[in-house]
């Protein structure tokens, strides 16, 4: 009974961090945005649609909620440019619609009191929250680790690193990394055989073919929860002078959520784009049109027609990129994540330790890691645009997080346990400051070689100029905090309360459960 109230208790506060800390920093303003706003003052850096991609994804939601269409007007498309791609006198985002459409009842629910905008980026602190949530139950559940090192372990990925910056905006990276925790987690459950493993099963295959809808790279990013979910399918028993191997045949039976899920997407893709397998990404670019004037022309049909076949997805990856993709998202002053959150070297010496304890489970996280940063290292884009970190890692992020627990588990010795935890205080301080940084100005970062053309900053030296201004992006401290302190105090409250949490995690709370 005592475990399950510290478990319970441990969970509650997990979620409550993490509710608090988004709110505190989530981006908005206080009225609902008119469209003709948005090109004129609100497409800045530190405004709430500073960058394409939150921008385009806002606008598909305003235009199912208000015009009942996945196309954009000409007015929402001018706003949206130049993420807009054009097909037979229609305007549509770039991105996959699954952002858009999970944000329409955070939209519906913030336009009746006046806060249409900040509901609606809402829904990413949500599964930001629910990330945190589960990263506590697989470090309690798969791996085993102690409740202080499990809630520390969500903190990690939700405070100590840049996924903070995406949490409180609108972008796909949270919700994508909620498919892949919660699909290994039910991957985990399902092979538990119990009475409900066919729900289990039935959640992974729904996840994927949602996942879908979200972003296209998800096919590949959640593939090794799909092959954990197969191989946990089969059960292999050892008798006398034989193996016996069973086949769950729930596993075939459930795949029907797939398959419905991926027809309808095939379906969307054929009314919007000309085919099951043609993909918004794949269009024209509305910008391309203006520039080439290209409606003017005779033969505008096959100017297009010429321009898109050069746009085919199976361009955006090329092998040959992987060498200096990983330096750019590992190493680099722009997007270096161990520039960004160095913390997360202790979450490297985890995988290692991961490797040598030869559980499935350990394999398939390790396996996610690798097929993320390979996937974005062969990226034609692997800066992500202008972007605050390597935001395509965000989901190796979280099972680094996961990997940094099992490497505070190992050191158990008194003197070893000491040294690590006082060098963990001192990378997660570093990192949370970073992040937080992040959080509290813009997302709108330059890639250095852009900056150099630009003679601008880069990294969060470019961060640091609005904050010394005291810019930022913040709805609660615009909102209303503003007036009681300035910026520099407002992250001094945030990050002192962050650190106090920590502190306690790793130098007070094991003593604790060691003598309980």
């Amino acid at each position: 009974m005592k475990k399950i109230i510290i478990f319970t208790v441990s969970l509650f506060f997990v979620l409550l961090v993490g509710i608090v800390l988004y709110a505190a920093t989530i981006r908005g303003v206080n009225y609902n945005p008119q469209i003709s706003s948005i090109k004129e003052n609100l497409d800045q850096p530190t405004k709430p649609f500073e960058l394409s991609p939150e921008r385009g994804r806002y606008l598909l939601t305003y235009s199912l909620a208000e015009d009942k269409s996945f196309s954009l007007s000409k007015k929402l498309a001018d706003a949206a440019f130049p993420d807009v791609g054009y097909r037979n006198g229609k305007f549509y985002v770039y991105f996959a619609p699954g952002i858009s459409v999970l944000a329409l009842p955070f939209y519906f629910v913030g336009k009746n009191f006046g806060f249409a905008q900040v509901t609606t980026y809402a829904m990413s602190a949500f599964f930001a929250t629910v990330n945190l949530a589960l990263l506590f139950l697989i470090s309690k559940k798969v791996l085993k680790l102690p409740t202080w090192i499990a809630i520390l372990t969500a903190l990690i990925f939700g405070f100590a690193s840049t996924s903070w910056s995406y949490a409180i905006t609108l972008y796909q990276h949270h919700v994508t990394t909620f498919f892949i925790l919660s699909g290994f987690y039910a991957g985990w459950k399902y092979k538990q055989e119990n009475t409900y493993s066919w729900i289990y099963s039935t959640y992974i295959w729904f996840s994927y073919g949602a996942a879908l809808f979200l972003d296209y790279p998800n096919a590949i990013l959640l593939a090794p929860v799909m092959i954990y979910h197969l191989i946990s399918s089969f059960k292999v028993q050892a008798q006398v002078k034989k193996l016996e191997v069973h086949f769950k045949t729930s596993y075939l039976l459930t795949s029907v959520a797939f398959v419905l899920l991926i027809g309808l997407h095939g379906y969307y893709n054929t009314v919007n784009f000309g085919g099951p397998l043609s993909l918004s990404g794949g269009l024209i670019g509305y910008k391309t049109i203006l520039e080439k004037n290209i409606q003017a022309k005779s033969d505008s049909k096959n100017i297009i027609k010429e321009l898109q076949s050069e746009k085919e997805v199976k361009n955006f990856f090329k092998e040959d990129r992987f060498p200096n993709g990983i330096s750019i998202l590992l190493a680099s002053r722009d997007r270096g994540l161990l520039l960004y959150a160095p913390i997360f070297l202790l979450g490297f010496i985890g995988l290692m330790l991961a490797l040598q304890t030869k559980t499935i489970e350990n394999y398939f996280l390790v396996g996610l890691v690798a097929v993320n940063f390979f996937l974005y290292s062969s990226w034609g884009d692997p800066w992500g645009g202008w972007a605050y970190g390597p935001r395509y890692l965000i989901p190796s992020m979280a099972v680094l997080s996961l990997f940094i627990g099992l490497f505070l588990s190992r050191m158990k010795k008194v003197a070893w346990r000491l040294s690590t935890d006082i060098i963990t205080f001192i990378l997660f301080a570093y990192s949370s400051a970073v992040a937080l940084l992040g959080a509290l100005t813009t997302n709108a970062v330059p890639p250095k070689i852009e900056a150099d053309f630009l003679k601008m900053n880069y990294n969060f030296m470019h961060n640091l100029i609005f904050f010394k201004n005291g810019q930022s992006g913040s709805f609660m401290f615009n909102t209303y905090f503003s007036k009681y302190v300035t910026l520099p105090q407002y992250f001094g409250l945030i990050w002192g309360s962050l650190l106090l949490v920590v502190f306690v995690l790793l130098f007070v709370a094991p003593w604790f459960e060691e003598k309980s």
